[in-house]
């Protein structure tokens, strides 16, 4: 599902933010990617997403060869990768029902479907009686499930969840991790989620790859390590 084959990618200011990484992803897997800041958890993120291109070796997404998709083509790529930000970024005007909704109507989704799958979505995501509300009126917690659903809307291949929890309490982020692991198993859906979360990492365990300086430093399954070599 995602492939890394000997990775570099410098920066034009001259950080090395990928050294050589090699590393796969399968189908239907749950990741995290851990480390401080620096380590190149945001780069792996956009070699993922196509806003950047490795320099060296290839990043394969979905059978895709993302480094040599031409820019016409980025946005359908796209469509195969969810993406979820701490922040939120719901738009304030559109109700929770309007809100995922527009990612689909953004790919030019007939009306009947949209209706069908926003309704398969706000079930999924807990947000029924929701529907009809505005952001402003969802704590941080329901914000970030209405943020999931539109990711989720056109069902993507791949989801990536950068610092999801990041702005919410134990409680909340724990809510969270539930639907997202509902998610991974119900829709099938490949995970990558980004964390500082040692207690989340710790308490909801999977696969965690973590990386300082560009390179992999660990990667730990729930029974040892992978090795790369």
């Amino acid at each position: 599902m995602i492939d890394f084959v000997g990775v570099s990618k410098t920066y034009p200011n001259g950080v090395h933010a990928i050294k050589n990484m090699t590393l796969h992803i399968s189908e239907g897997e749950f990741v995290y990617l851990i480390g401080p800041t620096g380590s190149g958890k945001s780069t792996f993120i956009k070699l993922i997403d196509g806003e950047e291109v490795p320099d060296e070796g290839t990043v394969t997404v979905v059978n895709t060869n993302v480094g040599k998709l031409k820019f016409k083509k980025v946005p359908y790529y796209r469509r195969n990768i969810g993406v979820v930000f701490q922040d939120f970024r719901l738009l304030p005007n559109l109700t929770v029902f309007e809100n995922i909704a527009f990612a689909m109507e953004a790919i030019g989704e007939n009306k009947h479907e949209i209706r069908k799958r926003v309704r398969e979505v706000l079930q999924l995501v807990d947000l029924e009686d929701k529907a009809r509300c505005f952001p402003r009126e969802l704590s941080g917690g329901q914000q970030q499930r209405a943020t999931i659903g539109r990711a989720i809307a056109n069902r993507p291949k791949v989801l990536v969840a950068d610092e999801p929890t990041g702005n919410l309490d134990p409680e909340k982020s724990s809510e969270i991790m539930r639907l997202l692991e509902r998610i991974n198993e119900e829709e099938k859906t490949t995970i990558v989620m980004v964390t500082h979360d040692q207690q989340l990492v710790d308490s909801f365990k999977k696969r965690t790859i973590a990386l300082e300086e560009g390179y992999i430093v660990a990667d730990m399954m729930k029974g040892g390590y992978i090795n790369h070599e």
